[in-house]
This record gives C-alpha cells, structure tokens and sequence, in this order.
C-alpha cells in the first residue's frame, strides 16, 4: 500500500504533537463557552491534557497486550471496525478545520480586509494537499524544523505582553465548582486529543510502541504547558468578558502590544508563522484520517484520499463562513459536543476487540 508514512524517530513525532496540542489548544477555542462561567481557561487546559493523556496510556497499553503497531492494528480487530472508524475520521476533519477557521477569520478581519474569504482560503487548499500528500514522515520532518522558530515566536509574543499583564483580570476563579472545570474539560477533549490520536494513527511510522508512547507523553505535556502559559497570559491581558467574544485572542494580545509600543511590530510577522503551524497542524491531522480510512476500507493509494479529505475540510470552512449566525452556532455546537465522536468509539474498540485463538499444543 502506498500510504507514504515512512519513518521518522522521537524527536519528530514529539515535535508534531507538540505543535499540535499548541495550536489545536490556543486557536481552535470556542471563547464563549470556555470563559462562560469566568478565567479557568488555563485550569481547564491541564485537565484536559491529563485525561487525554489517560486516554493515550491505555490505548498503548492495549496495543502491547494485543500486539500492533497503530490504532488500524486494534480496529482491524474489532467487530465493528467500518461503524467505528467513521466517527473518528469525523472528528479529525473538524479538528483540522477549527484552527484554520479561526487564522481565517483572523486574516480577513486584520490583514487582508477588503478580501473575500473564499478567495484567501483557496490559497490553503494546494498547501494542505501538498503537504497532506507527502506523507507522515514530511509532516513531522517539517514540524522538527519549524518547532525553534515557532517556539521563539511564541515566547516573544508571551514576553511582549509583559506590560499589559495585570492579575487582577484573572477573577473571577470558579476554583470553588470542581465539576464544571473538568466538565469543560471534558469538552475540551477536541482540542487536547486529536493530537495524540493522530500518532496513533500513524504509530508505524515510530521506532516502536515505546517510541510512540514516550514521543506523545512528551510532546502533549510540552505542548499543554506552553498552551496553559498563553492562555494565562492571556486571563491577564484581558477580563473573562471581554474573551467571550474573540476568535483568536492570543493574536489579539499582539495587537494590543503594537498599540501600546508601535516599534514592537511582531503581529503580522508572527502572524504568518503562526499560520504556517496551523496549516502544518491540520495537514498533519488530516493525514492521520487519510490513513485510517485507506487501512480500513482497504484503500491501496493516500493521495486520493487526501485530496478528497482537504477539499471536504476547505468546503466545509467555505459553507460556515457564508452564514454567520449558523456558523456561530454550528462551532460553537462542534466545541461543545463533537468531543463524543473520539469518546464513543475508542471505548467501544478496545471493549469489541475479538477474542484471540488459543494456540494449538504441539504433540511430542
């Protein structure tokens, strides 16, 4: 089969995940939900790293029970393996298109502003393809290189905002109300799991199953720590009822610098790099559905199917933005609840996996 996945060590398939906890955590957000209650973004962010975390664990540990390399080895051995895969493909494609949404939105709305959204977003399409075409091994090839400059972006944009912190917008604090953080939690699950599962689908790629597990347990804590430190960077930047309605705030924290500081002009600069990681980071989760659906459906060739997957994720993006109270409310739906699609099926895999056959004795 020509899945083009290649091979590729530790620190590649860390670096990955770790670009993808960062930008699926702090630009794929629904604003309105996450600070509905008050500032617990940031406690919401650990929480959610450690179930997904969780999650990961007793997938790797069934794979070493079981024996395989990927997730595809488990559902090839469930009983259900077309019924389940759907839902997680499902759930790959939105998790690809949410960051993209959001820069999107962001480019058209600061940048670019007399130009029409469909006109931007068909420039991404040919990166996408490109880049989803080229298999696993120049995704995360890519990602090793690009990881420096992205992280030096990222904590001069942290250190930038030095002079426009100030503590007391980080209250109110529902500390008090346990339940709701990690029901939060619960639903941030699209931000923080996708990441660890599209190793997993692309696990044969990795050294083995020690290499996997010690790559996404580094990159989704690394990840999850830089993302938890933006986003309370970004509770004192601004009060909770003001990041209610920003689509992409920890960009909007880079403007309000260059407002207050005109020579520290990093936002459109950084703005194009940042993208650079989303685009990266949703070809990277669209691969991973690429090769779910070829090893399952039986499908010889990704490249097919990675040109049909982008241009579902690209038009999909397109219909939401021609309607924006439906899109408001389709994504904030999607936040809210497309987390079912990666909670129901792992569970009822590794719960519908068949029965091994005993072997036969060897008579003397």
């Amino acid at each position: 089969m020509n899945l083009r996945i290649g091979a590729f060590g530790r620190q590649e398939s860390a670096a990955i995940v770790l670009l993808a906890t960062f930008f699926s955590g702090c630009f794929a957000v629904d604003s309105r939900a996450l600070y509905e209650y008050g500032n617990a973004s940031y406690l919401v962010e650990i929480v959610s790293v450690i179930q997904a975390l969780l999650l990961f664990e007793i997938v790797i540990w069934t794979l070493r029970v079981r024996g395989g390399s990927d997730l595809s080895a488990l559902i090839g051995q469930s009983r259900m393996k077309e019924a389940l895969t759907v839902p997680l493909i499902l759930a790959l494609i939105i998790a690809a298109m949410q960051p993209l949404q959001s820069f999107l939105l962001t480019i058209t709305q600061y940048v670019f502003v007399e130009s029409k959204h469909a006109t931007v977003c068909l420039y991404l399409l040919p990166c996408l393809f490109l880049l989803t075409a080229l298999g696993a091994e120049t995704l995360v090839r890519t990602a090793r290189i690009l990881l420096p400059i992205l992280l030096l972006s990222i904590v001069a944009a942290l250190v930038s905002g030095i002079g426009q912190y100030r503590m007391y917008r980080i209250y109110p604090i529902p500390i008090g109300e346990p339940l709701r953080i990690f029901t939060q939690a619960g639903s941030a699950q699209m931000r923080t799991v996708p990441p660890l599962l599209a190793l997993l689908c692309i696990g044969e790629g990795t050294q083995d199953r020690f290499a996997m597990r010690s790559s996404g347990r580094i990159g989704a804590i690394a990840g999850g720590l830089l993302c938890t430190a933006a986003l309370f960077a970004l509770s004192m930047t601004f009060p909770y009822s003001q990041l209610k309605g920003m689509p992409t705030p920890f960009y909007r924290m880079l403007v309000e610098v260059r407002a207050e500081n005109p020579t520290l002009r990093l936002d459109r600069a950084v703005l194009f790099l940042w993208l650079s990681g989303a685009i990266l980071t949703s070809a990277y989760y669209l691969y991973a559905a690429c090769v779910l659906f070829c090893k399952t459906f039986g499908v010889r060739d990704a490249r097919p199917a990675a040109l049909c997957l982008c241009g579902i994720a690209v038009t999909l993006i397109l219909v939401l933005y021609y309607d924006a109270e439906a899109t408001v409310a389709i994504l904030h739906s999607l936040y809210r609840d497309a987390w079912m699609l990666i909670a129901v099926p792992i569970p009822l895999i590794l719960l519908n996996l068949k029965r091994r056959k005993p072997k036969c004795a060897v008579s003397a």
